[in-house]
């Protein structure tokens, strides 16, 4: 069985989770069948990761002359990639598709395995985000017809031609069958955890990786980590800090995308730094990010729109309780003997939240220790392979690999 992956992103968008997730998933099927992979990039690169073959190729956009006056959706919304040239190279029986951003290339890498007569399978990274966009990105509703068109639409063809769909949590059915997604198309193959972050770090490594952003000492260390976009509410998170009786500082993990986002975010919130209630690290490594998670008390994610979080899990992998919002397949992670979860967009429930995981250490240490058996258990990318080759088999109508 030669099974080929592709995963669509902007080829700038370097911290997609979907992306990361799918690479990993991939690699981890390479151990089973033949497996290439497709990610859209800056340039044209082969690679080798494992067993996995990796083909970086380059993406277009017909909008370049006009990045400097348009909107930075508008332009993301454009990117293409040649995936028909790739497949009929690499000459699949299957195809995986990761990641629906953007949704026109996504809906493109669809229609080219139709045009193949390639079955592919879809991953539902990004799912939950883009059913209702102007809700997650809190839209303006004049907006919802072009973004119905330009980004609800694309997944919903995407989803309505696959073979399967592999679903990252269950609470994701009801979307997929109002997509119009017969029931039976649909299973549940979940994230995994990379094992890098169950390792833990000696107090002198600790302490090496993280002097760069001069934590404040004496006070309980908050953290996020993500993307400064719309969905991911940074914007709650900062309102809730402003609410909190501890004295906690919120340590916000993620490249900052621009000085004018950033100022604009800080303004809205109420807040200039130096504060010693926020810090913003921008771009961490990995290294970095393993040591943050061991340093901080509590993982504070307040998502408006999310599928299946890595960092939830690697949050919970690192031994961090955590407070979350309600949304996606976020209360199929967060179990309630492993964190909190309020509704999303409510800094005052968010506030509370933390103020009460905060004012019981035990309380916090047994959460933690749950949330590492749970994802260690449950969370698994060999375990997800598994299952992977199996609705691939179940497809193509052979035995196994």
């Amino acid at each position: 069985m030669r099974v080929a992956g592709i995963a669509v992103t902007p080829p700038a968008f370097k911290a997609s989770g979907g992306v990361s997730a799918g690479l990993q998933l991939m690699r981890s099927v390479a151990q089973h069948c033949e497996t290439r992979m497709l990610v859209m990039a800056e340039r044209d690169e082969e690679a080798t990761d494992g067993n996995l073959a990796v083909s970086w190729v380059r993406a277009t956009n017909v909008l370049t002359p006009l990045r400097r006056i348009l909107p930075r959706a508008a332009m993301t919304l454009m990117w293409r990639a040649d995936f028909g040239r790739w497949l009929r190279t690499v000459r699949p029986d299957i195809v995986h598709l990761h990641n629906p951003h953007p949704p026109g290339a996504f809906l493109a890498a669809a229609r080219e395995c139709r045009r193949l007569g390639v079955p592919y399978v879809v991953s539902t990274h990004g799912f939950v985000e883009f059913d209702d966009y102007s809700k997650g990105f809190e839209l303006a509703s004049w907006k919802r017809p072009l973004l119905q068109r330009l980004v609800r639409d694309p997944v919903v063809e995407v989803a309505r031609g696959a073979a399967q769909i592999l679903m990252l949590s269950p609470m994701e059915k009801p979307i997929l069958v109002g997509m119009g997604v017969p029931g039976q198309r649909l299973r549940v193959v979940p994230n995994g955890i990379d094992r890098y972050y169950f390792e833990r770090l000696p107090a002198a490594e600790l302490e090496r990786l993280t002097s760069r952003f001069r934590l404040p000492p004496g006070r309980p260390l908050l953290l996020f980590v993500g993307n400064h976009t719309a969905n991911k509410g940074i914007d709650i998170l900062l309102g809730a800090a402003r609410l909190m009786r501890a004295e906690a500082t919120v340590v916000v993990c993620g490249a900052i995308r621009s000085a004018e986002e950033h100022a604009l975010l800080l303004r809205s919130s109420g807040f200039a730094l130096p504060d010693p209630r926020v810090l913003f690290t921008d771009f961490t490594t990995k290294d970095e990010l393993r040591a943050l998670y061991q340093k901080a008390d509590l993982f504070v994610f307040p998502s408006r729109a999310d599928t299946l979080p890595l960092v939830i899990l690697e949050a919970m992998a690192s031994g961090l309780p955590v407070v979350a919002t309600t949304v996606g397949g976020i209360p199929y992670q967060v179990t309630p003997d492993t964190g909190s979860l309020v509704p999303p967009s409510d800094a005052p429930a968010l506030a509370c939240a933390i103020d009460e995981m905060l004012a019981s250490p035990e309380r916090r240490a047994l959460m933690g220790a749950a949330g590492r058996l749970r994802v260690s258990e449950t969370f698994d990318w060999e375990r997800s392979a598994e299952l992977a080759v199996s609705a691939y088999a179940e497809v193509l109508g052979v035995a196994g690999a």
